[in-house]
């Protein structure tokens, strides 16, 4: 889909996959049968959430801003961790009226509010007559005062092809599918991990529903913060402080013991959930953002796949989470040297050859 939000910008493509989301969880409120379960997971929940939520949203943000594009990923992406707020009312529907009837009321929540917010949503500042940050070009205006488009300079962003020749993206893409290893290994194992440490299911839930809140410091500080320190230094540290934490989480023995350091982990996985995207439109522009974004998630895929997988055969075959944890404590330390190796790229030939013929001729 990066692409077409690339081509049609990110409004249509929210339009068409929020109410396709909303659309399948009212459908999953009504299944019966395990072959309609994957057709409405797949093809209407997870197309849903691709089409609309994710990377149109991540393209126009990317956009919008540069200076400050640390920031403003910052505080787009803590609405995730807001979203932990609706955790025990959703736990609180399933406890007292069945998942079936959470799944309808949360389809209908998602299908009212779809539209209004495609509605607001715009895809490059240029067609708006701004460049990015608000910055109003002199004559931008027509004589009613009305702003008009401007034509976009993006000659020296890179396209999609042009990215994944570089070293940078691969390092950086096999960096973030480590990472998700470990968070999807992790994050969706945390409700029976606790009840390992002895804590009821609904201590479990709510432990694992904080995660989202905690994480709101290191989605907003830590991606601001980048604005002002290189971001691949505050990725590794955010990497390397993880991985410490993910140790002592593996050794801890009740969950008094865990809270503390699920604290650190939840602010360090934030902030490295954000960070790796707004260094992605850093290293390669505007241009073809969503469709580079498009090909990094697809291999980002295979970490959050793999990590559930391996965090429940691991505590099938031993009895315990903490060859796992102590497992992906090691996979984040690879994560972070290969954001170490992802240097900023050079530009396409084709750049430098064009600016190298105009120094020439202003020269001769």
């Amino acid at each position: 889909e990066g692409w077409a939000v690339d081509k049609f910008g990110p409004r249509r493509l929210i339009l068409v996959g929020i109410p396709l989301m909303g659309l399948g969880y009212i459908g999953l409120s009504f299944i019966n049968g395990l072959l309609a379960f994957f057709f409405v997971y797949v093809f209407m929940i997870a197309l849903g959430n691709s089409l609309g939520m994710s990377t149109p949203i991540t393209a126009a943000a990317a956009n919008w801003f540069n200076r400050r594009r640390g920031l403003a990923f910052g505080i787009m992406w803590s609405g995730v961790g807001l979203g932990g707020l609706f955790v025990p009312a959703v736990g609180w529907l399933v406890e007292n009226y069945g998942w079936r009837t959470a799944a309808l009321v949360i389809g209908i929540f998602i299908v009212i509010i779809g539209p209004p917010v495609a509605s607001v949503m715009r895809h490059r500042p240029e067609q708006y007559g701004y460049y990015p940050d608000g910055i109003e070009p002199e004559g931008a205006r027509d004589s009613q005062g009305r702003a008009r488009p401007i034509r976009a300079d993006l000659s020296n962003d890179f396209t999609a092809r042009e990215a994944l020749r570089t070293s940078s993206f691969w390092f950086l893409t096999l960096s973030i599918m480590a990472r998700s290893l470990v968070s999807g290994g992790i994050g969706l194992h945390l409700v029976p991990f606790f009840v390992d440490l002895g804590a009821s299911n609904v201590t479990a839930a709510a432990l694992a529903g904080s995660v989202g809140l905690m994480s709101i410091p290191g989605r907003f500080g830590l991606s601001a913060l980048g604005d002002y320190v290189n971001k691949r230094y505050v990725m590794a540290a955010s990497l390397a402080v993880m991985s410490v934490s993910i140790i002592f989480m593996a050794r801890a023995e009740n969950v008094t013991a865990v809270i503390p350091v699920l604290i650190v982990f939840s602010a360090s996985q934030g902030g490295i959930s954000v960070i790796p995207q707004s260094l992605i439109a850093d290293y390669f522009g505007r241009r073809a953002y969503a469709t580079i974004q498009g090909f990094r998630s697809s291999i980002q895929m295979l970490g959050i796949i793999a990590g559930p997988i391996i965090s429940g055969y691991i505590f099938d075959t031993t009895g315990s989470y903490t060859n796992a944890f102590l497992g992906f404590s090691v996979a984040a330390l690879l994560s972070m040297a290969l954001v170490f190796m992802a240097r900023p790229p050079q530009k396409p030939a084709r750049r430098r050859g064009a600016r190298s013929a105009s120094s020439s001729g202003s020269s001769g």
